[in-house]
């Protein structure tokens, strides 16, 4: 994980609530409208649900008190459509439902346990910001980069039970803290700069089931490890969740790979910027670009005979060979001697 200096991985957005955010908004007020909005297309759609599951109830009802005969006329007929049509809308809301995590699980059970010594239950972790979520991530690594690179290495096969079994056996060090989910956002960064783009990809899906666990234990108020049990559950058992999650996926991998291209861009301007000299020439360029006797007196650090090759040339050839040389950061005049002849 060395290589580059990624100080600006965190400019990678990951919530879908961030993507869109001004930065002239407050954040945290855009979050809530983001939230509100949510819940209230959620709120419509669970009333249409509602309406449209007992209609159906009524139809089934009629259709079924209508008895054999009854069925083949133009009621039990119109009927029968109208049951396959609503029954489609309900599909066709199934397949178009986007997931969270506040809505990928509902409790069916709840229970207030008394215990004969009080406390507070566990909760999930707060999200953290700014210098807090870099403390003790490099000890994180230190300790633990061998199981980090095992569970990556678990991204090569689509094996969803597998990566369970792996997280309840180690979410206690994988989702204590956001560590382990900065290190494979910079696995996934440094592997897309360095085009290997499958593994990368590998790495943004196991990425992801960290993001989505955390984001589940939030809404449930729950510490994230307890979230792998419902969480794998629903994406195991419920189709339409395991596309939503890809399709989050693919997205994340969108991100990873523009951020990559930015990043890039950042790093050669800033090669170029530091390859340039004072006056903003390449020194490179400007060494070829000198007469063969001068260049090997500057290949040799020969100031003596780099003094008699100027000496030697014309006085406007001499000045601008050394001009160049000095705004390409080749020559640096001594300020104790006085200007250089090209300046006087």
């Amino acid at each position: 994980m060395s290589g580059f200096d990624y100080s600006k991985w965190d400019n990678i957005e990951l919530s879908d609530d961030e993507g869109d955010v001004h930065p002239n908004i407050d954040k945290d007020s855009w979050f809530r409208l983001k939230h509100r909005t949510r819940v209230e297309r959620e709120e419509d759609e669970a009333k249409t649900r509602n309406s449209l599951e007992a209609r159906l109830r009524a139809a089934e009802r009629e259709f079924k008190e209508l008895g054999e005969a009854g069925r083949q006329h133009m009621k039990g007929q119109k009927l029968q459509q109208e049951i396959a049509n609503i029954k489609e809308q309900l599909e066709t809301m199934d397949k178009q439902r986007k997931w969270n995590a506040d809505n990928m699980c509902k409790t069916e059970e709840s229970r207030t346990v008394v215990s004969e010594r009080p406390g507070a239950a566990p909760g999930p972790e707060p999200k953290l910001a700014g210098e807090a979520v870099a403390e003790g991530y490099c000890e994180f690594v230190e300790e633990n980069e061998q199981l980090l690179e095992d569970y990556i290495a678990l991204g090569v096969e689509d094996d969803l039970e597998q990566v369970a079994h792996f997280l309840r056996q180690h979410g206690g060090t994988l989702l204590q803290g956001e560590h382990a989910e900065s290190y494979l956002l910079l696995d996934c960064l440094e592997k897309e700069m360095n085009r290997e783009h499958a593994p990368m990809k590998r790495s943004a899906r196991q990425y992801q089931f960290l993001a989505q666990l955390r984001e589940f234990s939030r809404a449930a108020g729950r510490p994230a490890r307890d979230a792998v049990n419902p969480v794998f559950r629903k994406l195991l058992d419920h189709g339409p969740t395991k596309e939503s999650f890809n399709s989050t996926v693919m997205d994340f991998i969108k991100r990873v790979e523009k951020r990559a291209v930015e990043k890039r861009i950042e790093m050669d301007a800033e090669e170029a910027e530091a390859e340039a000299g004072p006056g903003g020439l390449d020194p490179v360029e400007v060494l070829k670009s000198l007469p063969l006797p001068m260049r090997q007196a500057f290949e040799a650090q020969d100031m003596e005979a780099l003094l008699e090759v100027v000496e030697s040339l014309p006085e406007e050839e001499a000045k601008y060979h050394l001009q160049r040389c000095e705004d390409s950061g080749l020559w640096v005049p001594n300020p104790e001697s006085g200007p250089p002849p090209y300046r006087q």
